[in-house]
């Protein structure tokens, strides 16, 4: 497995905070969650073609869907929706991942022993989902702290 160094940068993201209910798998509900969050975007009158990146550890029953906007937005009553604003976003990580088969486990055991034989842990995971020619790829950037 090879991990870089590597910055995710986005500005003018939107998010929305899911908690996954009892029996669901992450990977198992993403589809529907993304095209969810599209359709509000798009019912808002908000277009992107940015990536969708969810950000979340592998055993959390709580996640989040981010995505880059053109302009900066004013969500009114966004607090109780799970929807947030925030000017920009960025991850700066020396623990980069591509995972490129989709079909295949996400292969968080050895990011998180790299990350442990580094001496700190993981925090937190964004995936941005990639779709290239078709297939779909994940980029993770893994956000560390002290141990």
């Amino acid at each position: 497995m090879k991990l870089k160094r590597r910055t995710l940068s986005l500005n003018n993201v939107v998010s929305y905070r899911i908690d996954l209910r009892e029996g669901d798998r992450l990977f198992e509900v993403i589809d529907e969650t993304v095209d969810y969050f599209r359709q509000v975007l798009v019912h808002n009158g908000y277009y992107t073609t940015a990536p969708m990146v969810f950000r979340g550890l592998p055993d959390s029953r709580e996640f989040t869907m981010l995505t880059a906007l053109g302009n900066p937005v004013n969500l009114i009553g966004g607090n109780d929706t799970g929807f947030e604003f925030h000017q920009h976003l960025e991850v700066e990580t020396d623990f980069f991942y591509r995972h490129c088969d989709i079909e295949e486990p996400v292969r968080y055991a050895e990011i998180q022993s790299a990350v442990a034989a580094a001496g700190s842990r993981v925090r937190n995971i964004h995936h941005v989902i990639l779709d290239v020619y078709g297939e779909t790829m994940l980029d993770l950037y893994v956000e560390v702290g002290k141990s």
